[in-house]
């Protein structure tokens, strides 16, 4: 593409123009270092407290923060809320179970212990009054007839106790876990929907 001869005229008045534009700049830089400077000898004059760096031309008055990042912070707000209510409610409906399952369990001891007393006492009960009829025994023949008498009773006897208290054991078991079996059929739910 061919230029256009300039002329001399024409040349003198863009020079011109761009000198002007040049001095306005200049005169506009000039003009925002003084303000500049006077704002950092504000600043320096300003006493802060502790170990603060003062930020020459930094106000917080002149700060505007977007309205997009606004929104986001007040989302992130919110999700942390919610995430914070639902680790609330977790806890407290695991601290709940457990609670149950301790108080299950402690209900279930003492009863097997119950069990357990009382069935040394029958069994020492038992215990005197075969002492008592073996010492009343006439022969020898009576006194091995008693024992054979009291050993097959206290064989069945034994058995059955040890078959309660199996049957309590089991039922104490299945008492204490069961918060923790609901709690944690709750979770797996809750995972499932998620």
């Amino acid at each position: 593409m061919a230029r256009k001869p300039v002329s001399k005229p024409d040349a003198a008045n863009a020079a011109e123009t761009a000198a002007e534009t040049v001095t306005e700049t200049a005169a506009e830089a000039t003009e925002m270092a003084e303000q500049a400077t006077e704002a950092a000898v504000e600043a320096a004059e300003t006493e802060l407290p502790g170990n603060v760096t003062p930020f020459p031309g930094f106000s917080s008055e002149k700060l505007e923060i977007p309205e997009t990042v606004r929104e986001m912070a007040e989302l992130g707000v919110e999700r942390a809320k919610k995430n914070y209510e639902s680790f609330k409610n977790a806890a407290e409906e695991a601290t709940d179970m457990m609670e149950d399952a301790y108080e299950n369990a402690r209900k279930g001891f003492v009863d097997l212990n119950m069990k357990a007393i009382e069935n040394a006492q029958s069994n020492t009960d038992r215990a005197f009054s075969f002492a008592k009829e073996i010492v009343a025994a006439k022969s020898m023949s009576d006194a091995v007839e008693l024992q054979t008498k009291f050993a097959r009773e206290q064989f069945e006897t034994f058995t059955a106790q040890v078959k309660d208290m199996q049957e309590l054991a089991t039922k104490v078991a299945s008492e204490s876990s069961a918060p923790v079996k609901d709690i944690w059929e709750k979770t797996q739910e809750k995972m499932k929907v998620a």
